[in-house]
């Protein structure tokens, strides 16, 4: 029997978020860059990330408004469709309950 159990990948995301955490504290312990220059540096890449993290949200949440809206369109002309070829059959009647 496999006594390892699957799970659905989030403690490797944690590890791996731990120890860029890690890594990133190393780097700026042993950096060439004075504090001024480094903290500099941080708001740079953190204005930066803010900004692609915006971006990727917003792309994001239109990509899921359009399917969504294609969808329900999708469904509704199905509705229509399947309405019409049952109820065009002689002795159907539409009954709604």
């Amino acid at each position: 029997m496999n006594d390892i159990k699957s799970g659905n990948g989030t403690g490797l995301v944690v590890a791996a978020l731990i120890g860029a955490a890690v890594g990133a504290g190393v780097a700026l312990l042993f950096a060439p860059a004075s504090g001024k220059e480094t903290r500099g540096w941080l708001a740079q890449k953190g204005r930066e990330m803010k900004d692609r993290t915006t971006t990727a949200y917003e792309d994001g949440r239109e990509a899921t408004l359009r399917a969504a809206s294609a969808l329900g369109r999708n469904i509704d002309e199905t509705a229509k469709n399947l309405d019409r070829t049952e109820y065009s059959k002689p002795g159907n009647s539409p009954i709604r309950s």
